[in-house]
């Protein structure tokens, strides 16, 4: 394969005036945002902050009650805030669902440094593959051969793509991720950090001599639209078939999905859970921090998996489960509840012993 740097097309220096924030009249922002306001149109804001780091020209969010005092006692002048809450003499913006406009509202205030269209002179760049003129790829990227990148995407500086991957518009592939097994990524895909999508999955046959044989993969990875990888997880290829991520599903750092599993649309996986190959997850399934998910099982459609749960069969649709091994939501609460009691029942019987005078009985 023989390969070749590309000249950029413009200039990608980027500056500290680039990421600072853009000053906005909340009369404007309101209407930008569709938002009614309360208070001054002519007040200032330029960035966002939290309630308790917040200057007076920066705009603040508080979700409901539980928030009041620390608004109240906050320096911002202006606030995104439901439209029942009292928020003192500050100005605010009123909002049904205050923690999504206020980050609408975030983007505009700070928004993402612009990056320029172009290859930069070190990233190698297969003769054959195909990069749209409005996509940017950065320093130290490996495009193999048959890659495909569409308008608008951004590579960041070290992402690898190993040959005949397809990336769809507008993605954005962070550094050092590494795309492999001719994987194939929709519009709008978000790849944190380090990202591995189409590594070799965990699958082993005994060797003549006694020893592990890998075995052979010949699959791929489809991703769908508007999925977002966090940084450091994996998703491996197909043994046979393929591994799928359905459209608008969330995964969170750490998080391992292996060969052949099927993740459906609008899932969200949270942080360091493991889901062993060959497993389905329905539509919009939600599978909380370090649950562990055993192969060949299927997680039905809105069904919800408790952190550090152990999921060992079956899930049925729209069930929540805890513990390991697995058990319903309110089976789980019960036993927790019994479990509290343990210390009281155990001084019970040992005074029912006593009394009987075979507490030293075997």
């Amino acid at each position: 394969m023989r390969l070749r740097s590309r000249a950029p097309r413009r200039s990608r220096s980027c500056s500290l005036a680039d990421v600072t924030s853009a000053g906005w009249r909340l009369g404007d922002l309101s209407r930008r945002l569709g938002l009614e306001l309360e208070g001054d149109p002519d007040l200032e804001v330029s960035g966002v902050a939290s309630l308790e780091d917040a200057t007076a020209d920066q705009l603040v969010f508080a979700r409901g009650p539980a928030f009041r005092a620390r608004l109240l006692s906050c320096a911002a002048r202006a606030v995104v805030a439901p439209p029942d809450l009292d928020v003192g003499t500050r100005s605010a913006l009123r909002s049904a669902d205050p923690s999504r406009d206020f980050f609408r509202a975030a983007r505009l205030l700070v928004p993402e440094p612009e990056v320029e269209a172009g290859v930069h002179p070190s990233a190698v760049v297969a003769d054959d593959a195909r990069v749209d003129p409005s996509a940017s790829v950065a320093a130290g990227c490996v495009l193999g051969r048959g890659v495909a990148i569409g308008p608008r995407t951004v590579l960041h500086p070290g992402v690898v793509l190993y040959d005949g991957v397809a990336i769809g518009a507008d993605c954005v592939i962070h550094a050092r991720c590494v795309v492999a097994a001719a994987s194939v990524l929709g519009d709008r895909v978000v790849l944190q950090p380090g990202v591995v999508i189409g590594g070799d999955g965990f699958g082993y046959v005994g060797a003549e001599d006694g020893g592990l044989s890998r075995t052979h993969n010949v699959g791929r990875v489809w991703i769908g639209d508007d999925v977002e990888i966090g940084a450091n997880s994996t998703v491996d290829r197909g043994t046979l078939g393929d591994t799928r991520i359905g459209r608008g599903t969330k995964i969170d750092n750490l998080v391992q999905v292996a060969h052949n599993c099927t993740v459906g649309e609008h899932c969200v996986i949270v942080a360091q859970a493991g889901i062993a190959g060959s497993t389905m997850l329905e539509e919009g399934v939600v599978l909380l921090a370090q649950a562990g998910v055993a192969g060949h099982r299927r997680i039905g459609a809105r069904a919800l998996v408790g952190p550090q749960a152990g999921v060992h069969k079956d899930v049925p649709p729209g069930t929540r489960i805890l513990g390991s091994p697995q058990r319903a939501e309110r089976v789980f609460h019960r036993e927790m509840a019994a479990l509290s009691r343990l210390p009281e029942l155990l001084r019970r019987v040992r005074g029912l012993e006593r009394a009987r005078g075979d507490g030293d009985a075997p």
